[in-house]
């Protein structure tokens, strides 16, 4: 229970990083579309959309090998972030160098090649990403919790100031990417509270972390090409403003992404010792991660599902309604998410990191043949059927794969309940949306579905036990009544 409660602790920072984050960012992404229109703003999109696309380059892999080891040897963390730093350093000169060559080789127009001179800046910074693995490994997310706020602040800040000025699309982009270098500058000084890191060129060492990250750099590779493909094939076959619309829906759902995440960084270092250590540990951590985060996902879903209109009216104003229907289906790829972000720290924690590589191959492939069908006669639509069904492919191959090679339990257990309360709510919504509005239902629809879980026995005995020692007020209330 005490590692419960460190776990706790740290999750607690990383679910409010999370959220403050998010939220200045996407008021930050939300002044800047409104300001830009759907034309210029999907320029902004495309821009770094492409120089996504190098952005695994500077990693390879290698960050969540480092995390691995550090978690498993603190006293090697020093040397283990000043080699990896040196690795990510040439990487993203080589990044750098790349992009440059394909925005000059390739004939955008004039505002578009501009943009992506200026976003392809942000690769060069990412060399000191290595030091990011001393806050995991020692769960002490507290720190990227001031470095997020701290770099958001300024983005929203510099976008306030460019609007006022009446700046043009290039000084949004420039905003972006001095918001990252702020962030990682943060990063590398207040490292040395942690750790001393040592520069001492060690070429095994080096080779080893190259050679453990192979697999997840080939990861890499596809899931950028999963993630982004869409929104260049977007901007060649159906033009920016389609990208605008896309890009909308799809800064609502990835912002919510920071949920499973958020766990599953705090969990995957303590799930590294507990594969070497205590393999029922392991077992428990993962069958409890996959059961939370199974109903938090469907829960999200079904509610911006039904609110979607509302939300993009809201934030983005009547000129992308056509976001709506994209919110509609790409919110289930984000629901999809929350599992397949799981699998993934499961499986490099285990050290089974090329079954990732061939998970985000199986994306990949499937989400460029989809949109290749798809986006000529559907456009934005299409492109967001294709992520909802590539990304399906690929957790599904991921999942059964974790439960017949490693943990050989049945996928399906503890999804019923969830499934059930989501079927619950659906009815109620569609009864009563016409005389009480959507975002008030969708509210009052979060305690129904969660009394729906505790009738059906989805919240059992050790769900209670970690609530009751979480909070330890809770216990004292409930020995009272």
């Amino acid at each position: 229970m005490q590692t419960v409660k460190h776990l706790a602790r740290n999750s607690g920072f990383l679910f409010i990083n999370g959220i403050a984050t998010n939220i200045l960012s996407f008021f930050a992404m939300l002044y800047i579309a409104r300001y830009l229109g759907p034309e210029d703003y999907g320029i902004f999109s495309f821009a770094f959309a492409f120089i996504y696309f190098f952005s695994f380059i500077p990693d390879m892999g290698v960050h969540q090998i480092l995390v691995r080891e550090a978690a498993k040897e603190p006293e090697k963390a020093g040397k283990l972030i000043g080699n990896g730093t040196i690795i990510k350093f040439f990487l993203s000169f080589v990044a750098l160098l790349l992009a440059l060559i394909l925005i000059n080789g390739l004939n955008f127009p004039s505002p578009t090649k501009n943009a992506l001179y200026i976003a392809s800046l942000g690769l060069l910074i990412s060399g000191t990403g290595a030091y990011g693995t001393i806050y995991e490994a020692k769960l002490k997310m507290e720190y990227s919790l001031l470095f997020n706020l701290a770099s958001r602040v300024f983005l929203l800040a510099f976008v306030f100031l460019a609007i006022a000025n009446h700046s043009t699309l290039n000084t949004f982009v420039l905003a972006s990417v001095l918001a990252t270098t702020m962030h990682n500058l943060l990063m590398v000084l207040f490292s040395k509270k942690l750790v001393k890191v040592s520069f001492n060129v060690d070429f095994s060492l080096i080779k080893q972390l190259l050679k453990e990250a192979i697999p997840i750099a080939i990861a890499s590779v596809f899931t950028v090409v999963y993630f982004k493909v869409d929104v260049l094939m977007l901007s060649f076959l159906r033009g920016d403003a389609e990208v605008g619309f896309y890009s909308a829906a799809y800064r609502l759902t990835d912002a919510l992404v920071f949920l499973p995440s958020a766990f599953t960084t705090s969990t995957f270092p303590l799930m590294s010792r507990y594969f070497k250590d205590s393999f029922d540990s392991f077992s428990f951590a993962y069958a409890r991660t996959f059961k939370y985060l199974f109903a938090a996902g469907l829960l999200i879903a079904v509610l911006v599902t039904f609110a979607s209109e509302k939300i993009i009216l809201i934030f983005y104003g009547p000129e992308y309604q056509n976001s709506v229907i994209a919110l509609q289906i790409l919110i289930w790829a984000t629901a999809i998410t929350f599992i397949s972000v799981l699998i993934s720290s499961t499986c490099v924690s285990s050290g089974n990191q090329q079954i990732i590589s061939k998970t985000a191959i199986l994306a990949a492939l499937l989400n460029v043949a989809l949109n290749l069908i798809l986006i000529p006669s559907a456009g934005y639509v299409g492109a967001a059927v294709a992520t909802v069904l590539s990304v399906s492919g690929s957790m599904l191959f991921g999942l059964l794969w974790v439960h017949k090679n490693l943990l050989h339990e049945n996928p399906l257990k503890g999804t019923i309940s969830p499934i059930i309360g989501a079927l619950v709510i659906s009815l109620l919504i569609v009864l009563l949306r016409s005389y009480i509005d959507i975002l008030f239902l969708c509210t009052v629809s979060v305690p129904v579905f969660a009394a729906v879980l505790y009738i059906t026995g989805w919240i059992d005995s050790d769900d209670r036990t970690i609530f009751l020692n979480l909070f330890p007020a809770a216990r004292f209330n409930s020995k009272r009544f």
